[in-house]
């Protein structure tokens, strides 16, 4: 008897270490850092899916290296209007992508090249909370771009539009130890599936000047994430592309560091209200605020920045050369940002 307990209690105990709920609590914050490596020749084993799995991927190696870091959203002019429930930003290539966390999904909002800001129509939920071994989504995201037609490749357009949608499946299909050079790590796999359509339209002197349909785009993509609730493990712990019968294509990003945010004691960079006065303005405007300020960003209605200063005295601003109409205002200090609208009449 006694044997089958400590058999039954042992089992309990192994599955217990590979149970894994990822919340919202288990997301990056703002200015957190991870430091990602890429070993492009991988020779892993990416085992099955079910529970009790033993991924030993500690002969991962630093090929490539990258370091990401989460920003606020609104440090981009445009992405204060364009992206307003955004909670993280992070630079994606030459975009930066716009990232809002909420109790229930982490979701991608978003993308910017510095200049201009387009916002997803349906967002792409990346992770539902709480996920664990089973958790499985469906979504479809859509996105639409208008760009000039000289900026791709189509100098004959006046500008060319590009409707993406994408059906997104996730399952967590498989749960387990990880082991990889940074340590080991009780982790949930997720199996997810992109399909995505991209319909082209270009508008000129050739189509009448009205858009249409130049061709069709099509991608499905198949990837593996490991997430984790572990202290140091914010983000997917290792990342790679698979093809439709599982088998891996390419290389493998893990995480090599995490590194936490800096300011988490200190309100987490959250966004908060911001008093000024007078409110409409004619001349000055002034900031009812104690904190250092770090940077001031003004927007007009349209998403335009009409004023841009990381040096403001005695916290007043003078907008005397304003149009008339309405404003946006965000205020970024150390610890948060404070942001409000105000009137210049």
């Amino acid at each position: 008897m006694k044997k089958i307990l400590l058999t039954i209690g042992l089992t309990i105990a192994l599955n217990f270490a590979f149970s894994q709920t990822i919340n919202s609590t288990n997301i990056v914050n703002l200015s957190d850092t991870i430091y990602q490596a890429e070993d492009v020749s991988p020779s892993i084993s990416l085992g099955a899916t079910g529970t009790g799995n033993t991924w030993n991927f500690s002969s991962l190696l630093i090929n490539k290296r990258d370091t990401v870091v989460f920003y606020h959203p609104w440090t981009i002019p445009c992405a204060m209007s364009a992206f307003p429930t955004a909670t993280h930003s992070f630079k994606q290539d030459t975009n930066t992508a716009f990232l809002s966390r909420s109790s229930t999904s982490l979701e991608l909002i978003g993308l910017s090249n510095g200049t201009i800001c387009v916002a997803s129509q349906d967002s792409e939920t990346i992770i539902t909370f709480p996920s664990s071994y089973n958790t499985s989504f469906k979504d479809t995201a859509r996105t639409t771009t208008v760009v000039t037609g000289a900026s791709v490749g189509q100098p004959l357009a006046d500008s060319v539009k590009l409707i993406s949608v994408t059906y997104i499946e996730s399952d967590f299909d498989a749960s387990g130890n990880l082991t990889t050079p940074y340590g080991v790590f009780s982790s949930i796999r997720q199996n997810l599936r992109r399909e995505t359509n991209t319909d082209v339209y270009a508008k000129g002197t050739l189509t009448g000047g009205i858009y249409t349909l130049i061709r069709t785009e099509k991608d499905t993509s198949f990837s593996h994430q490991y997430w984790s609730d572990a202290a140091n493990a914010k983000f997917p712990l290792v990342t790679y592309e698979i093809d439709g019968s599982g088998n891996l294509t390419g290389g493998v990003t893990w995480t090599m560091k995490y590194g936490a945010n800096a300011y988490a004691s200190i309100d987490e960079n959250e966004v908060k209200a911001l008093k000024v006065y007078p409110n409409p303005a004619t001349n000055q405007l002034t900031l009812d605020l104690e904190s250092t300020i770090s940077q001031v960003i003004i927007t007009d209605i349209t998403g335009k920045t009409v004023f841009s200063s990381g040096n403001i005295e005695k916290n007043t601003i003078d907008v005397s050369s304003f149009v008339n109409g309405i404003y946006v205002i965000s205020v970024q200090t150390d610890s948060y940002t404070a942001t409000t609208k105000f009137i210049k009449q």
